[in-house]
């Protein structure tokens, strides 16, 4: 049997694989980037954000997704400076992140280095010092005798709103129109969509993309409402992950990326994919911390196997901090993992450049490789002429991997190191410890 390692021979990378080659971005294959504004820099605020993005397009990003920006309720407030998830006035913007001028010179410089800016929307719930509850008591929910109260679950902070009301609806969605007028940003990522009528949400997207054509991206996976998005959380395969992570289960990981690409009621509509998130990693910890050993593959993985990336800030240096929502928690910006550094810069290049990986109904389709070990995850995807093979080992020692029934067809390329190579039974691929390989034809 012949033996190969992941790369041999010193023939150029295909279109650029990520060492800062200029790469073609193709249709509907964006990547979103999440960020903290009071962690993201030492400031703290929008130009801390709008200093760095000449290196948010360098790396990559296509929308830029801001955490709420208003200012933050104080009664009932969780933590020193409460969640930004309780909104104290939707026309207003947090002290805290500058003003007016700040967020458009923000917008403004995202617009320019090609990039989308959208900002969290908390249609569920205010809080409870919101100028609401003072002047329109009769827009929240009355819940066992009590109005405003709090909201689902452990949430004590904010308090439920009541979409019976049609003067409310009408006030949202002006709400929500007042920032794409005033501020020209580009669309809303929406906080837990589940808590609030699908038929807002028609009426909330239609009419604020009669202003302008919006980015839609629900925090749900409610195929009745998210039907209105124009993407959504893969909120199921992410509890996957987090399974995953704990039982190191190959069969089941491979179980739930089969049911995550066949879901019919997807056929035609995007979903974001990721490992990490601000709620992820404030309550079960880094994707370090989860994945251990495994969290290089699982990074290949989410980069490749259905729609959109989300990146959280600080994944794409290596991060490894757990910050939480209710004060002020820094990103860690030093030291810098190189190898995750480079693999991320490498896995964007390959989303942007694979018509394979297209994202919505355009994407390619999922094939699976069988292989002599277990542990060892080894997928295709293919639209019309191009693939992007993924080798993934979630042993913790180096392995011999064989194809056990059928073997890709064709040269492919490394897209991480060099060379070109073409697979048969008869010849074995030699992987590291959690290794991955990914190569593309």
């Amino acid at each position: 049997m012949a033996i190969f390692a992941a790369c041999s021979c010193n023939e150029p990378k295909p279109n650029g694989g990520g060492d800062g080659e200029e790469v073609t971005v193709l249709p509907n294959h964006e990547i979103i980037y999440e960020l903290n504004v009071r962690n993201y820099s030492p400031a703290g605020n929008f130009a801390g954000v709008t200093s760095d993005i000449a290196r948010l397009k360098e790396l990559g990003v296509d929308i830029l997704w801001l955490m709420p920006i208003h200012p933050i309720g104080v009664e009932n407030r969780k933590g020193v400076k409460g969640s930004p998830y309780s909104v104290k006035n939707y026309l207003e913007i947090n002290p805290d992140y500058g003003t007016a001028t700040d967020l458009k010179n923000l917008v403004a410089a995202a617009h320019k280095n090609g990039m989308k800016i959208i900002i969290d929307w908390v249609a569920n719930h205010t809080a409870w010092d919101n100028v609401w509850v003072s002047e329109h008591i009769d827009f929240y929910a009355v819940i066992n005798g009590q109005r405003p109260a709090p909201a689902e679950q452990d949430w004590t902070d904010v308090v439920k709103l009541d979409y019976s009301n049609p003067e409310l609806r009408s006030t949202m969605i002006e709400a929500m129109k007042y920032w794409v007028q005033e501020f020209d940003i580009d669309g809303y990522r929406c906080d837990y969509t589940y808590g609030v009528p699908a038929n807002f949400w028609q009426e909330a997207i239609t009419e604020v993309n009669a202003v302008k054509k919006c980015f839609f991206l629900s925090e749900g996976d409610d195929i009745n409402r998210s039907k209105y998005f124009d993407c959504d959380y893969a909120w199921g395969f992410s509890n996957r992950l987090l399974e995953f992570a704990e039982n190191q289960n190959v069969a089941a990981l491979k179980n739930a990326c089969t049911a995550l690409f066949n879901n019919s009621d997807y056929a035609d509509l995007s979903r974001m994919v990721y490992i990490t998130n601000h709620d992820l990693n404030a309550y079960h910890g880094t994707e370090f911390t989860r994945f251990g050993g495994n969290t290089l593959p699982m990074t290949a993985l989410f980069f490749t196997i259905y729609d959109m990336p989300l990146l959280y800030n600080g994944q794409e240096i290596g991060a490894n901090k757990s910050m939480g929502l209710f004060d002020v928690e820094k990103v860690v910006w030093q030291p810098v993992n190189s190898k995750i550094k480079s693999l991320i810069k490498k896995l964007i290049d390959l989303k942007h450049s694979q018509p394979a990986l297209e994202n919505g109904k355009g994407r390619g389709e999922l094939t699976f490789y069988a292989t002599n070990n277990a542990n060892v995850l080894v997928y295709s995807r293919k639209k019309n002429g191009n693939e992007v093979l993924v080798v993934l080992n979630f042993n913790n020692t180096a392995v011999e991997i064989a194809f056990a029934e059928t073997a890709p067809s064709g040269e492919f390329a490394n897209w991480l190191e060099s060379g070109k190579t073409e697979f048969s039974l008869e010849k074995s691929i030699m992987l590291a410890g959690n290794g991955y390989q990914i190569f593309v034809k």
